[in-house]
C-alpha cells in the first residue's frame, strides 16, 4: 500500500518528479480514463433519475389543480387560527335567507387528503399555489360549479391561467393544511355568490320576455334573489291593481309609480309625463302593497289625493320588487276589480263575483249563437230562437235563471234532446240592468262557459232577415263585428266620424279572444263607464290604444261592411273625404247621405250633434241596394231605416208585435230603481269566500286577516219585466 500512496503523492507534484514516477503515473492512465467515464455515466443516470421523479410529481400537481378533490364539499369549512387573507365571504343582507346551497353543505363534513411531508413543501412555490387556486379555481367554481359558462368573465380566464402556469412549475411539494383550508373557504364564497348571481340573472331574463302562459319556478329561492324580481303592472283608470305573490315572496320595493298619463320609452321602461303625473303615487302604492305578499287597490281619483290632469282619462303604472307574481285569473283578482267600481252596486259586486258556470266541453264547436234572457216570454223566444237557427244553421245556447230554466227546458225539449240547443243556469233571475249584463260579459268566467269558437251574441230585440244580401259566412273571419253605432244619435267613439263597429245586442265575437281580453286589466276592466261592446270592439282610441300596448288587436270590418251585418242606426251614413267604402264609386270629397232623422243639434245649444272631421262634401251619396242580415232595435231610432226593414225583412214586424205583447225593455217597464253604488276606498282586504294565492298556501306576509262577507246591503226594485207571462 506504501508505495500506491507515494505514487498518488507524485501524481499531486507535477512535472518536478522523478522518471520512475512519470513512468509509474502513465502505467495508470487506462485505469484513471475507466474510473472517470463509470463515474459520468453513474451521475447521468442518477440525473435522470431525478428528472423523471419531477415530471411525474408536476403531473400529479396539474391533476391536482384542474379538479377539485373528491373530499371538498360546498360547505364552509372550520375557522382558522388566524385569518387566511382569501376572498371574504360575501355579508348578507339583514332578514335575508341564506343560500340553499350553502344550507344544504353545512350538514356535510369537510374531508381533506393527508398533508405531503414538510420538506416537500418549498415556499415559493406555495405562495405560487395558494394565488393561483383562490383566482383560478375558485372563479371557475363561481359558474362552472353551477353548470354555466361565461366567456366574458376576463376575471375567471385570467385565474384559470395562473393555475395552468402554477402547474407547469418543475418543483416538487403539495400545498399544506392550511392552504386547502384556504382553497375550501374560497371555493364555498365562489359557489354562494354565484348562486345568487345566477338567480339574478334568471330573474332578469324571466321577466324580460312577455308571456302570459304560467311559467315553472325553483322550489327555494334566496331573499337576495328576491331583491331582482319586478313586475310591470299598467291598469287603466276604472280598473284595480290586484297582486298576488307565490313562493313566500312579497313586495321589497315600489321602484316606479305614476298615476296620470304614464308613457311607455322605446326600450320598454315606463317614465311619468310631467304634464299628468301625480307625484304622490308612489306613497298610495306604498301604502297599500309596500311588504305585503298580496294587495288590492281600486285605481280611482278617490284614491288619490287629488286628480292630476282634469279632463283627461287616466292611467295607472307601477314597477314592484320583490313579488314572484301569481299569474293565472283567480277570483281574488275579479272580486278586486269589481269591488272599486262607481258603477256596480254591492248587489251586483255579489253575484258578479260569485258567478261560476260550467266551462265549455272540449273540443270547443266551431259556432254557437248565445242569447241571456232570465225571463219566460214563450212566443217570443220561440220566435227569436227559430230565426237564429234558421239563417244560420248554428246551435243556440241560452244563459237563464234559475226560475225560468225549467220552463225553458220544456219549451224547447225537441231542440235540447237533438242537441241544437242547450241551457246555461246563471245562479240569479235578475238581468235586467245593462250595467250588470255588460259586466258579466267581461268577466272570463262567462265566456270560458260559451260553447263555439265564435259566439253570435242576439237578444230578444233582435231578429234575422230571411232574405238578407250576405251571409255570417261571410263575417267570420272578423274578432268583432256588430250594427254601427251610433253617429250623430249619441257619443260612443272618438272616431273621426262618431260611427262604431258596433253595438253588441246582435254581435259576432272570437271567444279566444274575449277570454284573453277579459284577463287582461290593462286593455279592459268591468263597468268602468263602458259597456263590454265598446271595450271587446275597442271602439275608443284610448282603448284600442291600450290593448295594442298589451299585445292585443281587434280585426273589425269598415262601418260601411258592418250595417250590412246588421242595423240599428242608420241604414245609409256620410262618406268623408278619404274613405274609400266597398260598393261606392271614388269620392276623394267624400259624400252626404241624408238619411239620419234625429235633432240637429245638441239639446239647449247651437252646437251641431254631428261634428266629424274632415266634414263631407254636399254632394248626395249615391245609395247602395241592400237589405242587412239582421234587426236590432231597427224601429226605436231612424224612421228612414224602419220603413225599409218593414218593407225587405217582415221578421221586424213579428218582432215588433210580440215585444209590444210582452212590453219588452224600459220603453214599457220604466228603468228598475237601483241602489246607488259605493265603491270602495283605499287597500281592500281579501274576502273570506276569495282568499289570494299567498293565503291559500300559507304563506302570507304582511296583513293577513281576510273579511267576513257583506250583508244588509241595499237591493234592486225590479221593472216589470215578468209582469206579462
Amino acid at each position: 500500500m506504501a508505495p500506491r500512496a507515494n505514487e498518488r503523492t507524485s501524481l499531486l507534484k507535477g512535472p518536478s518528479s522523478s522518471s520512475a514516477t512519470v513512468e509509474q503515473q502513465s502505467s495508470f492512465a487506462p485505469v484513471r480514463a475507466v474510473l472517470s467515464c463509470t463515474a459520468a455515466l453513474v451521475m447521468t443516470l442518477v440525473a435522470a433519475a431525478l428528472l423523471v421523479a419531477a415530471s411525474l410529481q408536476a403531473a400529479d400537481l396539474s391533476a391536482w389543480l384542474a379538479t377539485p378533490s373528491p373530499g371538498w364539499s360546498s360547505a364552509p369549512p372550520p375557522p382558522l387560527d388566524k385569518p387566511s387573507g382569501g376572498p371574504h365571504r360575501p355579508r348578507r343582507a339583514a332578514g335575508s335567507e341564506p343560500s340553499p346551497t350553502a344550507a344544504t353543505a353545512s350538514t356535510h363534513e369537510t374531508t381533506l387528503p393527508p398533508p405531503p411531508p414538510w420538506w416537500n413543501r418549498p415556499r415559493k412555490w406555495r405562495k405560487e399555489v395558494m394565488v393561483a387556486k383562490e383566482m383560478g379555481g375558485a372563479r371557475a367554481a363561481l359558474h362552472g360549479g353551477q353548470g354555466e359558462t361565461l366567456p366574458r368573465h376576463r376575471g375567471r380566464r385570467q385565474g384559470r391561467r395562473n393555475a395552468s402556469q402554477a402547474g407547469r412549475l418543475r418543483v416538487r411539494g403539495a400545498p399544506s393544511e392550511r392552504l386547502r383550508l384556504r382553497v375550501a373557504r374560497a371555493k364555498t364564497v365562489a359557489e354562494a355568490r354565484g348562486g345568487r348571481r345566477e338567480a339574478r340573472d334568471a330573474a332578469r331574463a324571466k321577466y324580460a320576455a312577455a308571456s302570459a302562459s304560467p311559467r315553472d319556478r325553483p322550489a327555494a329561492r334566496s331573499a337576495a334573489a328576491d331583491r331582482f324580481l319586478e313586475s310591470v303592472h299598467v291598469v287603466p283608470q276604472g280598473g284595480a291593481l290586484a297582486v298576488e305573490c307565490s313562493g313566500g315572496t312579497w313586495v321589497r320595493q315600489v321602484s316606479f309609480a305614476s298615476y296620470g298619463a304614464p308613457v311607455r320609452q322605446p326600450n320598454g321602461s315606463l317614465a311619468a309625463d310631467p304634464a299628468c303625473h301625480l307625484d304622490e303615487t308612489k306613497r298610495v302604492v306604498e301604502e297599500a302593497c309596500l311588504g305585503q305578499s298580496h294587495c288590492c287597490l281600486p285605481i280611482a281619483d278617490a284614491n288619490f289625493p287629488r286628480d292630476p290632469c282634469r279632463g283627461r282619462v287616466k292611467s295607472f303604472a307601477a314597477v314592484l320588487v320583490g313579488c314572484d307574481l301569481h299569474l293565472p285569473p283567480s277570483r281574488y283578482k275579479t272580486h278586486c276589480a269589481l269591488s272599486g267600481q262607481p258603477m256596480l252596486p254591492q248587489e251586483d259586486v255579489e253575484f258578479l263575483a260569485a258567478l261560476q258556470l260550467p266551462p265549455a266541453p272540449e273540443p270547443v264547436p266551431p259556432a254557437v249563437a248565445i242569447m241571456v234572457d232570465t225571463t219566460y216570454r214563450p212566443e217570443l223566444q220561440s220566435f227569436v230562437v227559430q230565426s237564429v237557427r234558421r239563417a244560420t244553421g248554428w246551435p243556440v245556447q241560452i244563459f237563464t235563471g234559475p226560475t225560468a230554466k225549467p220552463q225553458l227546458a220544456t219549451l224547447f225539449a225537441a231542440e235540447i234532446s237533438s242537441g241544437a240547443l242547450s241551457l246555461t243556469d246563471l245562479g240569479d233571475d235578475y238581468m235586467e240592468d245593462w250595467v250588470r249584463l255588460s259586466s258579466m260579459m267581461l268577466i272570463p268566467t262567462f265566456w270560458e262557459a260559451v260553447r263555439g269558437k265564435k259566439a253570435l251574441v242576439f237578444q230578444p230585440d233582435s231578429v234575422m232577415c230571411g232574405n238578407a244580401t250576405r251571409s255570417i259566412d261571410h263575417f267570420v273571419q272578423y274578432d268583432y263585428v256588430g250594427p254601427p253605432m251610433s253617429g250623430p244619435w249619441w257619443m260612443t267613439s272618438d272616431n273621426p266620424s262618431q260611427w262604431s263597429v258596433g253595438c253588441g245586442g246582435f254581435s259576432l265575437r272570437d271567444r279566444a279572444l274575449s277570454i284573453r281580453m277579459s284577463n287582461t286589466p290593462a286593455c279592459i276592466t268591468p263597468a268602468a263607464g263602458k259597456f263590454e261592446d265598446q271595450q271587446l270592439g275597442t271602439m275608443w282610441k284610448r282603448i284600442e290604444a291600450r290593448c295594442a300596448d298589451a299585445g292585443i288587436t281587434v280585426r273589425r270590418p269598415s262601418r260601411f261592411e258592418a250595417v250590412e251585418f246588421g242595423v240599428e242606426y242608420d241604414l245609409h251614413m256620410d262618406v268623408l273625404p278619404g274613405e274609400a267604402p266597398q260598393g261606392y264609386p271614388p269620392l276623394p270629397s267624400g259624400c252626404t247621405a241624408n238619411f239620419y232623422t234625429g235633432p240637429k243639434y245638441q239639446p239647449h245649444t247651437t252646437k251641431r250633434k254631428w261634428q266629424p272631421t274632415p266634414l263631407p262634401s254636399p254632394q248626395q251619396c249615391p245609395e247602395r241596394s241592400f237589405v242587412p242580415m239582421a234587426c236590432h232595435k231597427c224601429w226605436f231610432w231612424n224612421q228612414r231605416t224602419w220603413r225599409f226593414m218593414k218593407r225587405h225583412c217582415p221578421e221586424v214586424t213579428t218582432l215588433r208585435q210580440l215585444r209590444r205583447k210582452y212590453e219588452v225593455g224600459t220603453e214599457f217597464t220604466g228603468f228598475p230603481k237601483r241602489p246607488k253604488p259605493t265603491p270602495r276606498r283605499g287597500a281592500i282586504p281579501p274576502d273570506q269566500r276569495y282568499l289570494p294565492h299567498d293565503m291559500l298556501q300559507g304563506r302570507c306576509h304582511g296583513r293577513c286577516e281576510a273579511q267576513p262577507p257583506p250583508t244588509g246591503f241595499e237591493r234592486t226594485v225590479r221593472g216589470d219585466y215578468l209582469r206579462k207571462g
